[in-house]
C-alpha cells in the first residue's frame, strides 16, 4: 500500500470521513497550485471541522423541535412598526442569554410572537448553545402524565436542561389542573435558579394569568421569575394570517387585479 492510500485509510479509520473524501482533490489542488504541507493540512482540516459543525448543528436543530425556520432578517417591521427593531437587534447578538434575560412576547395570535422567538432560539443553536420549543399545553400534558407515572425528574430535564427555551402560547388554553400548573412553576422556577432563559410567547394580558392557572398565587409565583430582569414586547399589530387571508380575498373577488399598481 502506497503512502498515499495509507493516509486515506487512516483517515477513514479514525472516523474523519470529510477529510477522507476530500483527499484525493486537495492533494491534486495542492499539487497544481504548489501549496505546502502546512497549507495543505490547513485545507484538510478545515474541510472535517466544517463537517463536524454542520453535523452538531443539524443534531441540536433536531432537538430543538422548531415548529419552522424563522430568521430575524424575515421580520417584517413594516407591518409590525410597534416592535422596536435595534431592541430586536440586539438580542440577536446572544448577550441576553448570558445575562439571563427572560423575554416575553405579549399579542394576539399571528402578530410574529413566535416568529421573533424562534428567530432568537435558532440564533442561539446555531451559536453552539441547546435550545427547545414546546407549547405551553404539550409541557403540561408531558409532565402531567410523567408525574402521574412516577419520572417527572427525568421529563422535567427535557424542559430544564437546554439554554434557551421557548414556551409558545401561554395562555391560549387554560391549564385544567392545579397539578399542570405546578409542574409548569416547575419549570420556570428551575431554569430561573439555573440562569437559563426563558422565552414565552402568550396572547393574554400579565393581569389574566390568575384566570390562566386557576390560582392567582402560583401565577404570580411563575410572573415572579419570568419578569426578573425580563425584556417584555407587546406586540398590538394586526395578525399575518388575517392579512394573507384578506390579501386572498381580494384577489379572488377583485375583477383588475393589477389596476392601479
Amino acid at each position: 500500500m502506497s503512502l498515499y492510500e495509507q493516509i486515506k485509510a487512516d483517515l477513514g479509520y479514525l472516523n474523519l470521513t470529510a477529510a477522507q473524501a476530500s483527499f484525493a482533490t486537495l492533494a491534486e489542488q495542492a499539487k497544481l497550485e504548489d501549496w505546502t504541507h502546512i497549507d495543505f493540512l490547513a485545507r484538510l482540516v478545515a474541510e472535517q471541522a466544517t463537517a463536524d459543525r454542520d453535523r452538531r448543528l443539524a443534531a441540536r436543530l433536531r432537538y430543538a423541535k422548531f415548529p419552522f425556520r424563522r430568521t430575524i432578517e424575515e421580520f417584517d417591521y413594516d407591518f409590525q412598526p410597534g416592535v422596536d427593531r435595534k431592541l430586536v437587534e440586539d438580542l440577536a447578538t446572544l448577550r441576553f442569554i448570558e445575562e439571563n434575560r427572560p423575554i416575553l412576547f405579549l399579542g394576539q395570535p399571528g402578530c410574529g410572537k413566535t416568529h421573533l422567538a424562534v428567530a432568537l432560539a435558532t440564533l442561539a443553536v446555531e451559536a453552539g448553545y441547546r435550545g427547545y420549543f414546546t407549547t405551553a399545553d404539550a409541557l403540561a400534558k408531558t409532565l402531567v402524565k410523567a408525574s402521574n407515572e412516577g419520572n417527572l425528574a427525568t421529563k422535567v430535564k427535557a424542559y430544564t436542561a437546554p439554554t434557551v427555551l421557548v414556551i409558545d402560547d401561554v395562555g391560549l388554553l387554560p391549564m385544567r389542573s392545579s397539578d399542570a400548573s405546578a409542574v409548569f412553576f416547575e419549570v420556570v422556577n428551575t431554569r430561573y435558579e439555573k440562569g437559563h432563559p426563558t422565552l414565552v410567547t402568550t396572547n393574554r394580558g400579565l393581569p389574566d394569568w390568575g384566570t390562566v392557572f386557576g390560582d392567582t398565587v402560583v401565577a404570580a409565583a411563575i410572573l415572579d421569575r419570568l419578569m426578573h430582569n425580563a425584556i417584555v414586547f407587546n406586540i398590538k399589530g394586526p395578525s399575518w394570517r388575517l392579512r394573507e387571508h384578506n390579501g386572498l380575498e381580494l384577489a379572488a373577488t377583485d375583477p383588475n387585479p393589477t389596476k392601479g399598481r
